[in-house]
């Protein structure tokens, strides 16, 4: 989840919007459309929305990015009013496309959800990965079809060494935990088959053992003092930031939240042999214990349309709006 710029997002031009958040009778009113980049996706993409809030008959809030980061979270807290309003008339639908992001706005996003509604269901058309799998925590139940996908949540950090010892500008904790587990393997392996060999020729033990300890010693030698120790420690962190993030959005204290509470979010930090791992929604639900369901036949026809405007669009942020005959 490295970092990466998103272009500034702002309100599609020419659309009529009023200030307010809900009106005085407290039902939600229609007070802006989503922002889109680039704004001309608006015109297909947000008439698709309004389908699929009105098919599933609750509140749709769109979190669409190409990537999370921290004008994507300012954002999201901008809609602050609209979302309370929204979250105090019952659960609250968002949809999620996005492969990620930054940790932090992620996390902050997931918990900023928390706080609008006790009870809101994830929508995943295609793709809601890494980050923005730390976002479906959060979610009472997760509808995704069975081309849509959600991705590992092993943090993707930068080594502070001028000269790193991973090719890739980003690395991940499990890669760390994948040297050090070589390393040891290689140099258990060289001593069993050194000291065989010797003991085979007659060496004493204790003369085997010396010289097996030496040949290990030479082969390990190599390879752990390009190994820095900081790097190791700071991706440790980062993989406990992850698990502790994961941990407060899924299992919040507030027992009223329902969220993915029986979600086996340890394995989506370190149960993965990469980054870009496609979890389906079989590996959701029975390798991760999430609470996932397919849609129905109505809304995966909408999640059809969907998927080509939601490639097009780098982002699309924002409650959706009613018709104007619509009352929530």
């Amino acid at each position: 989840m490295g970092a990466r710029s998103t272009p500034q997002l702002e309100d599609a031009p020419g659309l009529e919007r009023s200030r307010e958040a809900a009106a005085d009778d407290g039902l939600r009113v229609v007070s802006r459309t989503p922002t889109c980049v680039p704004p001309e996706v608006s015109a297909t993409v947000t008439p698709l929305l309004v389908r699929l809030q009105e098919a599933r008959n609750r509140p749709l809030f769109a979190l669409v990015s190409e990537q999370i980061d921290d004008d994507v979270w300012n954002k999201v807290y901008s809609w602050k009013r609209e979302l309370r309003a929204a979250g105090t008339e019952g659960a609250i639908d968002v949809l999620i496309h996005s492969p990620g992001g930054v940790l932090t706005p992620c996390y902050m996003i997931a918990r900023f959800l928390a706080r609008c509604a006790n009870s809101w269901t994830a929508l995943v058309p295609t793709l809601a990965a890494s980050g923005a799998t730390l976002v479906t925590l959060g979610s009472e139940d997760l509808i995704m079809s069975h081309g849509a996908q959600l991705g590992p949540l092993d943090p993707q950090v930068i080594s502070k060494r001028p000269q790193k010892f991973f090719t890739t500008e980003r690395q991940s904790p499990l890669e760390a935990v994948e040297l050090v587990n070589y390393v040891r393997e290689l140099t258990i392996s060289s001593m069993d088959i050194s000291m065989q060999v010797l003991l085979d020729q007659g060496v004493a033990p204790h003369r085997a053992l010396e010289n097996s300890i030496e040949v290990a010693t030479r082969v390990a030698r190599p390879l752990l003092e390009r190994i820095e120790p900081y790097d190791l420690a700071a991706l440790r962190l980062y993989s406990r930031l992850a698990l502790l993030y994961c941990e407060r959005v899924a299992r919040p204290s507030d027992s009223s939240k329902k969220t993915q509470r029986e979600a086996n979010y340890r394995g989506l930090v370190e149960n993965f042999p990469a980054h870009e791992f496609a979890i389906d929604i079989a590996e959701a639900k029975d390798g991760l214990k999430f609470n996932v369901s397919e849609p129905d036949s109505k809304i995966e026809d909408i999640f059809d349309e969907l998927r080509p405007e939601l490639d097009r669009s780098r982002a699309c942020i924002g409650l959706v709006p009613l018709n104007q005959t619509s009352k929530s």
